[in-house]
């Protein structure tokens, strides 16, 4: 009897394990997504700050880099993954913002690195207590 039951519970922790490791590899990618956009948008006002004029084919792929970071953070942090779209939006037209809007739409840069880094913090702690 007590092996049926073990021999149950080790056929169910099987697939449950699995499952939380396919749920951290999504995160994951989800993070890598959002750091790409973040590092790529950070670059691109380096430059501007540095004197290059604007540059429409930067602009195009910093709206893709914020487009693919909205889709896979949508399961851990839907606030976080529309503000991944409305950037994606800004850089479509990024004069169409005035910085009243950037800051009243919650999409200034360093908002969305403050909310990915803490993403990047673990849930839980090593005795699997959640943390406060």
């Amino acid at each position: 009897m007590l092996n049926e039951i073990l021999t149950g519970l080790t056929k169910i922790l099987g697939p449950i394990a699995t499952l939380s490791k396919d749920r951290r590899e999504l995160k994951d990618s989800a993070l890598r997504a959002i750091s790409n956009a973040l590092d790529e948008t950070y670059l691109y006002y380096r430059d501007l700050e540095k004197g290059s004029a604007r540059n429409p084919d930067r602009e195009f792929l910093l709206v893709k880099y914020w487009s693919a970071a909205a889709i896979p953070i949508r399961h851990f942090d839907q606030n976080l993954s529309t503000i991944c779209d409305i950037k994606s939006e800004y850089w479509t037209n990024p004069d169409n913002y005035s910085d009243e809007n950037i800051v009243n739409m919650g999409i200034r840069l360093d908002d969305v690195r403050q909310a990915y880094r803490q993403l990047l913090k673990p849930s839980f702690s090593v005795i699997g207590r959640k943390r406060k």
